[in-house]
């Protein structure tokens, strides 16, 4: 008897669970008609699918989700152009940023070549004035090699110009004579350019690396 009257107990429970549970409520459908009227229907109009609804809660009418109506072919042209200017924009910053540890990875280099190649800001000076110095000379040299070789171009031309006058060709070797000669002198000019061009930078790296040395130094002290 007790047997049965728990089963009972059971069941009764069971029942009144069931009963309990919540119903799925149904869904609406909220868009406008044709005339722009904003529509709830339980069916949804192909049409309606394109523009944009609302998809409701039967019961209660509240809203559990909007669908965005459809893209045009511009407004997806439009959009996928976005998306490209956004992965390029990234990509230039992913780029800047590799440009910029790099440039701090050279720096960290530099720094210590810095302090391990002078003890002090008057080493760095010497190194500079000696290093300037070896370039002028160079520049002063040559500057007297162009010289040499203007002369000697110069000479060469009034041979020419002699033979030409008295009736005669110019020889096969003053003509090679006077294309080397000439090439001698636009070499040495490109030469003299190029070491001013490298005094120029060196001394505006120098002037970097004084101000930078001094820097660590003093860092370095503290």
């Amino acid at each position: 008897m007790k047997i049965l009257k728990s089963c009972n107990i059971i069941i009764l429970a069971t029942l009144i669970a069931l009963i309990s549970l919540p119903v799925n409520a149904g869904q609406l459908y909220r868009f406008p008609d044709e005339n722009g009227i904003s529509t709830i229907s339980k069916i949804l109009p192909p049409s309606a699918a394109q523009n944009g609804y609302d998809i409701l809660d039967e019961k209660s009418l509240r809203l559990l989700k909007r669908v965005a109506p459809a893209l045009t072919p511009d407004q997806i042209i439009e959009q996928e152009r976005q998306l490209a200017e956004q992965k390029e924009a990234q990509h230039l910053a992913e780029i800047a940023e590799k440009e910029q540890q790099e440039r701090k990875r050279q720096q960290a280099i530099h720094d210590q070549n810095l302090l391990a190649s002078y003890q002090s800001e008057q080493d760095l000076i010497d190194a500079r004035d000696s290093d300037l110095s070896y370039r002028q000379t160079q520049i002063a040299n040559k500057t007297e090699f162009l010289s040499k070789y203007k002369e000697k171009l110069r000479q060469l031309q009034q041979q020419a110009a002699e033979q030409e006058l008295s009736g005669n060709a110019v020889t096969t070797n003053l003509s090679k004579s006077l294309s080397t000669t000439q090439q001698e002198i636009d070499n040495t000019q490109a030469a003299i350019e190029r070491l001013q061009t490298e005094s120029q930078e060196l001394t505006k790296q120098y002037e970097v690396d004084i101000l930078r040395l001094r820097q660590l130094l003093s860092a370095k002290k503290n």
